[in-house]
């Protein structure tokens, strides 16, 4: 089940655990500006498939589920100054309620107040579910990421002059293309007797060397141990206006220097 609550950062002590579960969209939202840049939590990039920061709202969807014995901590700073100057979040695995909206009150307002803020707490958060659906492949088309002019495209793995170099190996590869997004998803093998690898740093480049703008990266693990492989998923911006011409992928490892080239990225023309 689904709850809204309001937190007072006012109450002493503060109870600030957040009930949360895999695929399930939590949404907090502030009475004072933040420090966007300042939000941290833990587990970011193996315990989330969706965390935004924006003025005054922290929004994030878990793609796994907490074990029983586990907890994240989330740090919000605000921008103000006033006190208190941060609060941290505890997520906890949900027990049989969500928090789905978390209206976080800092200040002391009226109640009239509160009542008209929680109704835009709500209208945001189902604008939110609608926008993202409920996922899997029916949440995909209903949130209008999924649309018939989809192309499809295999990567050549024999196309790639760098595969098994410095210890990678490109298994298999697709390039997904619609109207408004294109990604290219890879699966790296991090060879036996490696360091472990993680891809920092990511360009999409012409053959001609030209680059093409990268909107996000994600892994299926933060790194690859020796002899482990996963997915890496590289999301490319505007792909309207990109060159209907053969990219390069080149995946590296700013930490121990260890890349990956891999040829033969092509996006599908729309008709």
């Amino acid at each position: 089940r689904l709850r809204q609550r309001a937190l007072s950062l006012l109450s002493s002590p503060v109870d600030a655990s957040i009930q949360v579960a895999k695929g399930m969209l939590t949404t907090l939202t502030f009475d004072s500006p933040l420090l966007p840049r300042s939000v941290v939590v833990q587990g970011r990039d193996t315990h989330f498939e969706r965390f935004v920061v924006e003025e005054r709202t922290v929004t994030f969807k878990p793609k796994v589920d907490l074990s029983d014995d586990e907890r994240l901590l989330l740090t919000v700073r605000f921008a103000d100054g006033a006190a208190p100057q941060e609060v941290i979040f505890v997520l906890v695995p949900a027990s049989d309620q969500v928090d789905a909206a978390v209206e976080v009150l800092r200040r002391a307002r009226s109640a009239e107040a509160l009542q008209q803020e929680l109704a835009q707490v709500q209208a945001q958060l189902s604008a939110l579910q609608g926008r993202c659906g409920d996922g899997g492949p029916s949440g995909l088309i209903l949130s209008g990421l999924l649309d018939p002019s989809i192309r499809v495209k295999q990567l050549n793995t024999a196309a790639s002059p760098g595969n098994n170099a410095n210890g990678l190996r490109l298994e298999n590869g697709v390039v997904y293309r619609t109207r408004s997004w294109a990604v290219v998803a890879v699966r790296v093998l991090n060879l036996v007797g490696q360091r472990a690898w993680g891809a920092g740093g990511v360009r999409l480049v012409t053959m001609r060397g030209q680059p093409v703008p990268v909107k996000s990266v994600r892994m299926e693990k933060a790194l690859l141990d020796p002899g482990e492989a996963g997915f890496v998923l590289v999301e490319i911006g505007a792909p309207s206006t990109q060159p209907l011409e053969e990219l390069r992928l080149e995946l590296s490892d700013p930490t121990n220097g260890r890349a990956l080239r891999i040829g033969g990225v092509w996006l599908q023309e729309i008709q």
